[in-house]
Parts: structure tokens; C-alpha cells; sequence
């Protein structure tokens, strides 16, 4: 069955949801380079709801999914909760040292960011 006006679907579709990303969404990832040629970024910020500390870390290069597993390592790792979005990685609460010490022992190199 089609429904009477949307034979063609090339027009663009608006949503609600609120993770969806439509301008990455026809990009090509990059591959995944390993971990020593990789330059990561750690710093501290606060949430702007209600100022609690957040850490982030920038710079990962490659595929969403292998950002997704080191995000679940470190979640475990850091024993906190967080969230990744694109290539950045978000973690609850004051943890760059257990995060640097963590992505240090997987052979990434670390740098704290200047505040």
C-alpha cells in the first residue's frame, strides 16, 4: 500500500527525536586508527542545568561503535555513568585521572586540556 503523496522520498523528514543526527547521517565514518596514533583530549566542564562536573574526551578518530565500546569501558572503569555524541565522550562527575590513567594503559596518547 502507498500512501497518497509520498511516492517520492527524497524530501526531507522532520522528527522529534531528539538523538537524531540528519547532517551526519549520509557522511562516510573514518576508520578506526589504532591507538598510538591517536591524540585524545581530557577536561572538566559543568552541566549547564545545574553545574555538576562532567568530563569530556575529544579527539577519538574513527568508527561510532568502537567509540561506543571505550565509552562502556570507561564507564565501568571510572564506576560513573555518560554518554558519547559524534566523536566526543561524556562522563558524570570529576574522573580524568581514572580516565587518563585508563585510556594511558590502551596505548592512547592523553592530554589534559587547558582550562
Amino acid at each position: 500500500m502507498t500512501v497518497k503523496g509520498m511516492s517520492d522520498l527524497d524530501h526531507t523528514l522532520y522528527t522529534d527525536y531528539p538523538e537524531f543526527e540528519f547532517e551526519y547521517a549520509n557522511k562516510k565514518e573514518p576508520d578506526t586508527l589504532p591507538p598510538d596514533k591517536q591524540t585524545l583530549i581530557i577536561g572538566l566542564d559543568k552541566r549547564r542545568i545545574d553545574g555538576a562536573p562532567i568530563t569530556y574526551i575529544m579527539g577519538f578518530v574513527g568508527l561510532r561503535i568502537d567509540l561506543r565500546k571505550i565509552e562502556d569501558e570507561l564507564q565501568g572503569v571510572c564506576h560513573t555513568c555518560g554518554s558519547s555524541k559524534m566523536y566526543d565522550i561524556m562522563l558524570n562527575g570529576d574522573v580524568r585521572k581514572r580516565a587518563y590513567v585508563y585510556l594511558r594503559s590502551c596505548g592512547y596518547k592523553v592530554k589534559f586540556a587547558e582550562n
